[in-house]
């Protein structure tokens, strides 16, 4: 009696022989991290512009007072606080424009430049007092209406001071001495009706100018209307 044991053995071992491996399945990149990132961007954005608009709204809806002035004041003249007024300005504006509260410390300054009226006064077109150049001298004159020219002076004016004869002297026979000068100030003396000139001259001349100032034996000539 024969068995088919073999054969069944024989099958059994084919059918177990291992089969190809396959490859793991990869899976594909969802597109839902870029999406997140984009999300996160958009919002940022959104805040940053957000908070800028709010930034610029609130700084140019605040005002600021600060002072200008009522009335021309010319260059080298000494601010009054009847010159003062003030006037509103949008806040974060960059001007150095004086705040009112200082206008105490800008009395007694001088304008650095004309000043016409409604003019912003700033740290640059005020100053303690003019420069004066190097071996220069400042000399004071005081003269009536008739020792000066009718066009009222101001600082950076170039003028010559002519040497007269005393009072009730005779003419000079001859071209009178000159010295070439530059207002530095003017400033009307109400009390002696004088005008009070301070010249700018140099160094070596400031005495002879001032002896001659002292007795009056000075007139002003205007040569150049400064800038």
């Amino acid at each position: 009696m024969t068995t088919t044991a073999p054969e069944k053995t024989s099958k059994r071992a084919r059918n177990t022989e291992k089969a190809p491996t396959r490859p793991a399945a990869v899976g594909q990149p969802t597109k839902s991290r870029r999406r997140v990132w984009m999300i996160a961007l958009g919002i940022t954005i959104v805040l940053i512009g957000a908070l800028a608009t709010w930034y610029v709204t609130t700084t140019t809806s605040r005002t600021v007072s600060v002072l200008t002035v009522s009335d021309t004041v010319q260059r080298g003249e000494a601010i009054t606080q009847n010159d003062l007024t003030t006037i509103s300005i949008a806040g974060g504006q960059n001007v150095d424009a004086i705040p009112a509260s200082e206008a105490s410390d800008v009395v007694g300054q001088v304008a650095a430049v004309d000043l016409p009226a409604g003019s912003l006064l700033t740290t640059s077109n005020t100053l303690d007092t003019l420069p004066v150049p190097d071996g220069s001298s400042i000399v004071g004159i005081a003269v009536n209406a008739s020792q000066l020219p009718s066009y009222r002076l101001a600082a950076g004016d170039a003028v010559r001071l002519v040497d007269t004869p005393v009072a009730q002297g005779e003419p000079p026979t001859s071209d009178p001495q000159t010295f070439d000068a530059t207002v530095f100030t003017t400033t009307y003396d109400e009390a002696n009706q004088t005008w009070i000139v301070d010249v700018v001259v140099p160094e070596r001349e400031a005495a002879s100018i001032a002896a001659r100032a002292a007795t009056q034996r000075v007139s002003i000539v205007l040569d150049g209307v400064g800038e």
